[in-house]
């Protein structure tokens, strides 16, 4: 009994010590190659923001794939495929747009990667859709350019 509530006590000594938050800091940071990545859709992502074509166009391989899942209200999704130049495409207008990804997961091997994770479309400042975004990424003579995106269109559990 004695040497299980010494296990106990040393348990929650180690609580006390070592909060939740240092658990957090002992996660490895990411590399150099996942934040390259990771700010080429960030910039995307602000060009497209911006209804920047040309800039998003800087951006994007043209041979790549814009796939996106349309969530319906009666529960079905509708698959459209396209061009990525599609991805670009933006046309002007007073509306202020605001894509962004929220915590984002990138992996990379080589001259190829992956960022994944949940986003949110905002205009004007009010959450439009929601969903979650996939690209994929080539290194080409030493710049990452996107090669594919998908995403989802949801426009419930936005605000979670």
């Amino acid at each position: 009994m004695a040497v299980h509530h010494r296990f106990v006590s040393t348990l929650m000594l180690l609580a006390v010590a070592h909060p939740a938050g240092a658990v957090a800091a002992a996660v490895p940071s990411r590399t150099a190659e996942e934040r390259a990545v990771l700010a080429e859709v960030d910039a995307t992502l602000a060009a497209v923001s911006a209804r920047d074509q040309p800039g998003t166009l800087r951006h994007l391989r043209s041979s790549g794939n814009a796939t996106v899942l349309l969530h319906q209200p009666d529960g079905k999704v509708v698959i459209r495929n396209a061009a990525l130049a599609a991805y670009a495409d933006a046309t002007p207008g007073p509306e202020r747009y605001a894509e962004r990804m929220h915590d984002p997961q990138a992996r990379v091997h080589g001259d190829i990667a992956v960022v994944w994770g949940r986003y949110s479309f905002a205009v004007d400042g009010k959450v439009a859709h929601c969903g979650y975004q996939q690209f994929d990424l080539v290194r080409e003579a030493g710049t990452w350019k996107i090669q594919n995106v998908t995403w989802s269109v949801e426009r419930t559990g936005c605000d979670s």
